[in-house]
């Protein structure tokens, strides 16, 4: 059996031509935003199994203690997808008409709410001015 042989039936060549280089989507305003959104609801899940877990455990845990250094967490790593928005640029634009949805919409505010707790009013304007954006595109 020979392996190269199995293996190039998976290789990608055959679709990227020799002047082409793949894309990398992470790069991309509309993974930026997906991520965003994606993180901060999916902490919301998370953190109350986690919170679960630990309550149900007989550890001498802090609770508040967790579930703010999960938040910290979770939202500065968010911050550091939807930061990368530009509401000049025209691409990122239309990332945004694509993710545009409550969800969207209830992450941003997640996100104003935990930044403005901590007193990053910088990001909470961002932030607000992505909500507004997107408020365009919700029907």
């Amino acid at each position: 059996m020979d392996l190269d042989n199995i293996f190039e039936l998976f290789s990608d060549s055959e679709f990227i031509k020799d002047d082409e280089s793949p894309i990398d989507f992470s790069k991309t305003p509309i993974y930026w935003v997906g991520m965003y959104k994606k993180i901060v609801l999916n902490h919301i899940n998370f953190n109350k199994k986690v919170l679960k877990f630990f309550k149900e455990a007989n550890y001498e845990f802090d609770i508040v203690d967790i579930k703010e250094a999960g938040e910290f967490i979770v939202y500065n790593r968010a911050w550091h997808y939807i930061e990368n928005i530009d509401l000049k640029n025209k691409k990122h634009i239309l990332a945004l008409s694509e993710y545009s949805d409550e969800y969207l919409d209830t992450s941003l505010k997640l996100g104003i709410n935990f930044f403005e707790q901590q007193e990053q009013y910088e990001r909470c304007a961002v932030l607000k001015e992505i909500l507004d954006k997107t408020q365009e595109f919700i029907t």
